[in-house]
């Protein structure tokens, strides 16, 4: 996946191309997976302390996460038609495909994440004090602050 310069260059077999599909999906699963683990983080969290700029942090890194989720599964599509369109030994003309569960679950998740970040986004309105729990003694955080003269 790492290959050098002078594998580059001695091997005409590596696609160039190829790999940077590859080390673009490995980067991106990587930013992808720190985004969820973030976002649960959060989530749970925010259960704990209802504050409403946690849920839309919260709501951000699920939708950040599904912006990943997205474009790992557009670049894993074009890997794969670059793959059919210029890699013949590979993949035959003759050959037929079709894309396998863990794709159809790499959606699904995507899905998922951006519905979750669109409720925890819609969830995030501030509180009234009124309205709010007696035992929370938080409430009030959630108030806005007048600074100036009244």
């Amino acid at each position: 996946m790492f290959p050098s310069k002078e594998e580059l260059i001695d091997n005409p077999e590596i696609d160039v191309q190829l790999i940077d599909y590859m080390r673009t999906q490995s980067a991106f699963s990587i930013i992808s997976i720190f985004l969820m683990f973030l976002a649960h983080v959060f989530a749970f969290y925010s259960f704990k302390r209802p504050r409403y700029i946690i849920k839309r942090l919260t709501a951000l890194l699920h939708m950040m996460t599904a912006a990943c989720l997205l474009v790992l599964n557009e670049v894993y599509i074009k890997s794969v038609d670059h793959g059919i369109d210029h890699i013949p030994a590979r993949h035959p003309k003759i050959a037929t495909y079709r894309y396998g569960f863990s794709f159809i679950l790499s959606w699904i998740s995507f899905v998922i994440y951006f519905l979750a970040g669109c409720v925890f986004l819609f969830a995030s309105h501030k509180q009234k004090t009124e309205m709010a729990d007696e035992e929370d003694e938080l409430a009030e955080q959630d108030e806005p602050m007048h600074l100036g003269r009244i």
